[in-house]
Order: C-alpha cells, then sequence, then structure tokens
C-alpha cells in the first residue's frame, strides 16, 4: 500500500502556477516543463503589462499574460536566484560527464592524487630547441648544482605510498610469501630523482653509522655506500638472468610483450621530429593522436587482446589510453628541464636528461590555463614517484602499462572475468621478475602495484582539464576515446582496434610519446 500511494503520489502532481500535469519540482516549486521554460527566460526580466495583474492563469491562458504568469511563478515560490548562468551550467555539465566516467570505472570515485608548485623544479625557458643544451641557462645551471647539493646533504624520503588492496600488501609482507634471497641489503634505502634511460635506476644507499664518541649528544651521521643498482641500459646481463629465473612460459609473455612494443613502434628504437609547435593546449592534446593509433598497433601484437571479444578491446582501449600515454611518456621526460625528448633512441640509450635532439617544453601546459598547469604539476609529481619507485626498469614499466591495458573494470565489459585472470597473469609475471631482479624489497611489487591507483586519480585531472577546452579543435579519434559529450564529436571518428598507425607523435601529459 505504501508503494502504491508513492507511485501515486509522485503521479499526481499538478504546476502550481497553470495547473497542468508536473514531474517534479522546479526552482523550488512543482511546475510543469512549460512554466519552468518560462521563468527562466523571464524570471530576471522586467515584464509590463496593461492589464490590472487579476489575470487568471490557466493551461489554457497561460500565454496570454506574461505579466501575471511571472508574478504567479513567484508567489508559488519559485526563485530567480536558483537559475543557473553559462558558468554554472558548465560545471554542472562537466559534473555529469565526470560522474558518468566514475561509473564506467575509467575515473576513481575522488581525487585523491594531486601536486603542488613545490613539487616542481623552475620552468625551462623555451618551448622546443633542436639542441638540449639551448634549454639550460646560467642560472638554471646554478640551481641545478644548489639542488643536487642540498640533495646530498638531505636526501629525499620515499614518497607518499597510495594504499592498494589489503590482500596484496598481506601478500608480499607475510613471512611465506615467495622471495628471492639476497646478499645487499636495501632496508632503508632513499634514493635521488632519477633520470630515464641511462640513468634511470641509478641509485644510492643511506645508511646510519655509528654513533661517536664525544659531546654534543649521541645522533651520529649518516653515510652513504656503494650503489646497489646499475642503471638500466647497462643492467642488461642483470635484466636477462632475472628473465632467465622465471617460469618458461611467463618468459614467453614478456619477450611477447617485447616484441609487441616494437613492431608497433610504441616503446622502440626511434625518433620523431615535429613539423610545427602547438600553439594552443588543444594543438597540444591534438599530439595524442598518434600515439593512439600506436597503443592500437601495439595491442593487436599481443595474443591475449586479439582473442578478446571486440567490444571487451574496445572498452580496454578506450579505458586505458591516457593511464598508458601517462606512464609511457616517463621514458622521454626530464624532470630537470621538464621537458620531452622527440628521441626514444637516444633517451633508451644514453638516458631522458643526456638525450640529444629536439626536446619540447611544458612551458604550454603551464601558462595556458589553471586546468592545465594543475594537469602538469600532477603530472610532473607522479612521473618522478613512478620512476623513483621502479629505480627507471624499463621492463618493469612495460609489464605496468601492459596491467593498465587489461584492467577488466573498464565498463561495458563482456568477459569480466576472463579479462580479469589476464591482468593477473601479467600481475603475477611483474612480481616475479621484481624478485628476481630487485630482491631483498619485499613491498617494491605493493608499491608498483600501487601506481595505478595513482593513474586513476590524474587521469580525472586530465578529464577536468579536456572539458574546459574547445572540444570542436580536437581530432575526431580522440574525442570518442576520450569519451566526450557527443554533440562535440564528428559523426565518424574511425575508432577500432583494427585502425592504421601514424608515423610521428609527441611525448606530453596530452599527447605521449611513441
Amino acid at each position: 500500500m505504501a508503494v502504491t500511494s508513492l507511485e501515486a503520489s509522485k503521479k499526481d502532481k499538478y504546476c502550481l502556477v497553470c495547473g497542468d500535469k508536473a514531474l517534479g519540482y522546479n526552482f523550488n516549486a512543482v511546475s510543469c516543463e512549460s512554466c519552468k521554460a518560462f521563468f527562466r527566460r523571464n524570471a530576471h526580466k522586467v515584464i509590463r503589462g496593461r492589464c490590472e495583474g487579476k489575470c487568471d492563469v490557466t493551461v489554457e491562458s497561460r500565454s496570454f499574460c506574461k505579466r501575471c504568469r511571472l508574478a504567479k511563478c513567484f508567489t508559488v515560490g519559485m526563485r530567480k536566484d536558483m537559475i543557473l548562468n553559462d558558468e554554472q551550467k558548465k560545471q554542472r555539465k562537466q559534473k555529469i560527464i565526470i560522474n558518468k566516467l566514475r561509473r564506467q570505472g575509467q575515473l576513481p570515485p575522488q581525487d585523491t592524487y594531486s601536486a603542488s608548485a613545490k613539487d616542481l623544479l623552475p620552468p625551462a625557458r623555451t618551448i622546443i630547441s633542436k639542441d638540449r643544451d639551448q634549454l639550460y641557462s646560467p642560472s638554471y645551471h646554478h640551481h641545478l648544482q644548489r639542488h643536487r647539493h642540498q640533495h646530498d646533504r638531505h636526501p629525499t624520503e620515499n614518497p607518499t605510498e597510495v594504499t592498494i588492496k589489503k590482500e596484496v600488501i598481506e601478500h608480499v609482507q607475510s613471512p611465506g610469501s615467495t622471495s628471492c634471497s639476497s646478499s645487499t641489503s636495501v632496508s632503508g634505502a632513499t634514493y635521488p630523482p632519477y633520470s630515464a634511460g641511462n640513468h634511470a635506476g641509478s641509485v644510492t644507499v643511506t645508511t646510519p653509522s655509528p654513533s661517536r664518541g664525544g659531546g654534543g649528544g649521541g645522533g651520529g651521521g649518516m653515510r652513504e655506500g656503494p650503489t646497489p643498482y646499475a642503471p638500466y641500459a647497462e643492467s642488461q646481463t642483470e635484466v636477462r638472468a632475472a628473465i632467465g629465473g622465471m617460469a618458461v612460459e611467463d618468459q614467453f609473455l614478456i619477450y611477447e610483450l617485447m616484441g609487441a612494443m616494437e613492431s608497433g613502434q610504441f616503446l622502440a628504437m626511434t625518433s620523431s621530429s615535429m613539423r610545427m609547435l602547438p600553439s594552443s593546449p588543444e594543438e597540444f592534446v591534438n599530439l595524442a593522436e598518434a600515439f593512439t593509433r600506436k597503443v592500437i598497433k601495439m595491442a593487436k601484437h599481443v595474443t591475449f587482446f586479439k582473442k578478446l571479444h571486440k567490444n571487451d578491446q574496445i572498452s580496454l582501449l578506450k579505458g586505458s589510453v591516457v593511464d598508458i600515454m601517462m606512464l609511457r611518456s616517463a621514458v622521454n621526460y626530464d624532470p630537470f628541464t621538464e621537458s620531452w625528448s622527440l628521441s626514444t633512441k637516444s633517451c633508451l640509450s644514453e638516458g631522458s636528461s643526456n638525450a640529444g635532439g629536439e626536446r619540447i617544453s611544458a612551458e604550454l601546459l603551464k601558462t595556458s590555463s589553471a586546468e592545465t598547469k594543475q594537469l602538469f604539476m600532477t603530472y610532473s609529481k607522479f612521473i618522478k614517484s613512478l620512476m623513483f619507485t621502479l629505480h627507471g626498469d624499463l621492463l618493469a614499466l612495460k609489464l605496468l602499462i601492459i596491467m593498465s591495458l587489461f584492467s577488466a573494470d573498464r565498463l561495458p565489459m563482456v568477459h569480466h572475468d576472463h579479462v580479469q585472470s589476464i591482468q593477473e597473469t601479467y600481475a603475477r609475471i611483474l612480481e616475479d621478475y621484481l624478485c628476481h631482479r630487485f630482491n631483498g624489497e619485499s613491498t617494491l611489487f605493493a608499491r608498483v602495484i600501487s601506481k595505478l591507483t595513482d593513474l586513476r586519480n590524474i587521469n580525472e585531472v586530465h578529464s577536468r582539464m579536456l572539458l574546459t577546452m574547445k572540444m570542436d579543435e580536437f581530432e575526431p579519434l580522440l574525442l570518442e576515446i576520450f569519451d566526450l559529450p557527443a554533440d562535440a564529436q564528428s559523426p565518424s571518428s574511425g575508432f577500432a582496434p583494427s585502425s592504421t598507425t601514424s608515423s610521428s607523435s609527441t611525448p606530453s601529459p596530452g599527447g605521449a610519446t611513441g
């Protein structure tokens, strides 16, 4: 009976202004759609009429006298301060889209990963340069030396870790969990800012030294020990040994992943150049189109992906492109100059900070708007924390990328459990590789996996930035892949896992490297 009366109450609503059928409250009063639209258009106007102000407002006569109709709207309690202006409408539209992405699993429940200005180094002075040395100025060299000197005196602490699933932490910390024996202990180690590529894995262990006799308290000093992990480019023997200690089927999947990225020119020994500089944030974002096509091509060379249902392929690609873009761009990003090298080949062989050739600076993002600046600040903080955690290991980064691709919470998903089992397979491979490669760090796997959680929060910052831009200037493929409002999309974007690849792309938070 209660349900019946509730349904009846929903149906038996009538407009307090004209008496027509109403669906609910509008501007603080029960009203029909016609009176709602009338009030929105005229509430802020001064309407004069020849009547005495006593006209009867009904369904039939409501259009006869605007003055009396508006007066009755106010009489029944409609409030003009509840009418949204253009800016408020824009914010509400953004909120609707953000909530939609959250329901689809592409964004976290709330933004828990953000950055502030203190997380960044001073900006580079130029947008792009043919020579890396042109990015440096005498003042920058002075700042860099001072920064390194201060770091030597006060080593950075481990970055704040995002909470992940309880069972994962319990697994890696339990006494019975799988671990690799090690003669080198890295407990209590702190690592300086990374430099991707050749110097990505360089770390310095700082351990407490015994207290010395004498006055002045017993704190003791700190001493620096030898570097436990050589740079990735110089550690191929160790990497091959780590892979060789794994199960044969896991080795196959690792080498297949490496081959897929090479075939798709996704993370390979390639270089690219720009025909012209992006002059607006929209052009900067459009650089991601070529990257998106390379992600598609890379995925097509992964056996697990090829055997998935087509709808699942599309959902995984659309949901993971931004996450993969952030992870991939870490190879080319130099946090000291806040710029990306266009030569992946040089970054892999010499390190992102030492890579020559063209570079593109983040200055355009930092100066365009508050939203683009916030994205870059959050991105830069994440990349430094990511490579810090990975010790700059390229294979670990590749495995994290493929795990991001096979996230089963991307909606809609036809075969959720199957996709989840694929991700768990790569997670097990990553854990085993880290165990062999960095034996002795029992919580490293948990800290690496937590970066996938950080990515979801950065994705929300990225979505908020896109919603403030001129969406009609985006490439059609990006409108669909970013799931932007339909009214801004072109009739045909041509998005499908079978799309062809492009020959060039550029590293950035809006358009990552290829």
